[in-house]
């Protein structure tokens, strides 16, 4: 047996022949349930720390999703295994807060970053240097206008501290997060999470494609959430959105 076949990664605990070509990072993991929809027989890996893993097949392309909970240090590991194992493109979806122009409800996809997280420093010197993918972004700006789809692309900023930097949980962090909210938007800035630029980041380093797409759900300047009813069906335009553009991507490198 050869070390492809033999490899397991250490937290997810998958091999080679497990993951598909390319990947879409999840944070909840109940939406691991709900993309499985989307896919022609699933298979549910083990579960190992918590993190849940799903194979199938879409269009043709076997795609691997994969959670990872929440937070900058935990999606690098998940990224950083699947690359190893072979995955060599990557989309992370889930949901983020918004600035002008983007809208609520709106499909948000990364472009440049500004890095206010901790993890990005361990793969590379300037943390708001690097973009994500042109080639990903470009399949997802021809399904977006194909499909007549509303989407915003543009920078968005990552940080590590939700409760004091993104949405305040006591009026001691009120001020502090108006204030970012401020810094964001004035520079331009159209998302703000808590993964993006640790994982634009890491993809450099490692020698993948990666972009964002994220459904609007909270507003960046008065806090404002998206009711359950509209996330749910733009969630699923997300999903459809990212694997088509993963399949897409894949077809144009194998020249089909």
């Amino acid at each position: 047996m050869n070390e492809k076949t033999t490899k397991k990664a250490w937290y997810l605990g998958h091999g080679a022949d497990d993951v598909g070509e390319a990947a879409i990072l999840i944070g909840d993991p109940d939406r691991i349930d709900r993309i499985a929809e989307h896919l022609t027989d699933p298979v549910f890996l083990p579960v190992k720390r918590g993190l849940r893993t799903i194979t199938g097949h879409f269009q043709g392309i076997k795609v691997t999703a994969a959670s990872f909970g929440m937070g900058a240090p935990i999606a690098t590991i998940v990224m950083s295994e699947l690359a190893d194992l072979g995955v060599s493109q990557f989309i992370r979806v889930g949901t983020a807060m918004y600035f002008p122009p983007a809208e609520a409800a709106n499909l948000l996809v990364s472009e440049a970053v500004q890095s206010f997280e901790g993890t990005s420093g361990s793969y590379t010197d300037d943390a708001d240097a690097g973009r994500a993918s042109m080639r990903l972004n470009r399949a997802i700006s021809a399904i977006v206008e194909r499909e007549r789809q509303t989407a915003c692309f543009g920078r968005f900023a990552t940080f590590d501290a939700f409760y004091r930097d993104m949405f305040p949980l006591d009026e001691g962090s009120v001020s502090r997060v108006q204030n970012k909210a401020r810094l964001l938007a004035e520079n331009g800035n159209i998302a703000a999470d808590m993964e993006t630029s640790a994982l634009v980041n890491a993809a450099l380093y490692l020698g993948v494609d990666f972009t964002s797409i994220c459904v609007a759900t909270v507003n960046g300047e008065n806090r404002e959430k998206l009711s359950p009813d509209v996330l749910a069906p733009r969630e699923n335009t997300m999903f459809d959105t990212a694997l088509k553009a993963l399949t897409r991507l894949s077809r144009e490198e194998d020249g089909k």
